[in-house]
């Protein structure tokens, strides 16, 4: 296997859900290689510095060409990645890790690495990869179908390309899910095992289709759960970038809730381990990040999760659990998320005892060992 490893196509660690991927993926290239240099090219790399990023060197962008006044998108993308471009030779394996890269706009920079990744003779892989299938155009097509191989990390994603003839596509469930918790303390109002892990982003308060839905069936959740239930609420930020920051949204509905006794904010400085231990002690979940949804199903932890992309509704479904999405687009009134969510309390045994079924085998499928035989093959 090849011992140089470039991972690009990551934005930072504060973007907890890819900070599990690097770390769960250098993980399982040190299990199959264990003198494997790892070199990961990143955007905010004091982030990754931050949370121990378990990497052997870092390529930062080159800050003088993003975002240039007034030029066409993709005119700097070469400039602004040279230095991850001189890492490249023959000998080094590429990891495309952004997750849902190919489900926005700008794929084409990290297309752009790719087709130099092979130019120079070096193997190239999307790896944990979800794509929207709305925007598979004919361009998208065809740079996607000059990877070797692509892991894509749900059954939308690889049925969406298989089914435009791209018979370079293996089924591989993210590798987050191998990611082990790490003990950390819990918040005072914690009950461990009661509590239901709530949280919301900027990004699905953006794309909701009715003005304010979102936060109002998030506070009329909240209610029910204080006033007809038992059970605390965590309120757990899992992305806090400073452009996309869930703990400063989750911060302002903690302050505008009357009665704390039972609900806490939970720390915007854990890392995604720690973040993966207090969802795990949690009973329930309702969560707008993948990631933090990953958390919970991989703890056997049944919950809702509020979608916006492919993503969501392809990782619910290949666990069985796709009845408790709650596209944000379905969001209308005040109790859509509610009505759901009484749903699953319905169900919480019948969901628990589901994923703990599906769990090993998924586990064993977010390996990647399909990926693995292609980079150890010559």
């Amino acid at each position: 296997m090849g011992k140089r490893f470039l991972l690009y196509g990551h934005g930072g660690a504060l973007n907890h859900g890819a900070e599990a991927i690097v770390k769960c993926t250098a993980k399982r290239i040190r299990e199959k290689c264990p003198d494997a240099e790892i070199i990961l090219s990143t955007h905010f790399k004091e982030q990754d510095l931050r949370f121990r990023m378990p990497v052997d060197g870092y390529c930062e962008r080159d800050a003088r060409y993003p975002g240039q006044s007034g030029a066409p998108a993709g005119t700097y993308d070469e400039l602004s990645y040279r230095p991850t471009l001189d890492a490249i030779t023959r000998d080094t394996v590429c990891l495309s890790i952004g997750g849902d890269n190919y489900c926005y706009p700008n794929w084409r920079k990290w297309a752009m690495i790719h087709k130099k990744a092979l130019e120079r003779g070096a193997k190239s892989v999307l790896w944990c990869a979800s794509v929207e299938p709305a925007m598979i155009n004919g361009e998208m097509l065809s740079a996607l179908s000059s990877y070797p191989i692509i892991s894509a990390r749900e059954s939308l994603s690889c049925g969406a390309l298989k089914g435009m003839g791209l018979q370079n596509v293996v089924l591989c469930p993210d590798a987050a899910f191998l990611l082990e918790p790490k003990k950390t303390g819990l918040p005072q109002s914690f009950i461990e095992r009661n509590t239901v892990a709530v949280n919301v982003s900027p990004l699905v308060v953006r794309r909701e289709k009715e003005n304010g839905a979102v936060l109002k069936n998030i506070k009329a959740l909240i209610g029910f759960i204080l006033s007809c239930t038992d059970m605390s609420v965590a309120l757990i930020p899992h992305v806090t970038m400073p452009t996309d920051n869930d703990f400063s949204l989750l911060r302002e509905m903690y302050h505008g809730i009357p009665q704390k006794d039972r609900v806490c904010l939970v720390s915007d400085r854990l890392d995604a381990a720690e973040l993966k231990y207090v969802i795990s002690s949690c009973r329930l979940g309702v969560f707008a990040r993948t990631h933090a949804a990953i958390a919970a199903y991989s703890s056997c932890v049944p919950s809702v999760a509020i979608g916006y992309s492919a993503k969501a509704e392809g990782i619910a479904r290949d666990l069985g659990v796709s009845d408790y999405v709650l596209p944000v687009g379905g969001f209308s009134g005040e109790d859509s998320l509610l009505r759901l969510f009484l749903r699953l309390m319905e169900d919480e045994a019948k969901v628990k005892t589901l994923l703990s079924e599906k769990l090993p085998a998924y586990r064993e499928s977010a390996l990647g060992e399909p990926v693995f035989s292609y980079i150890d093959s010559d």
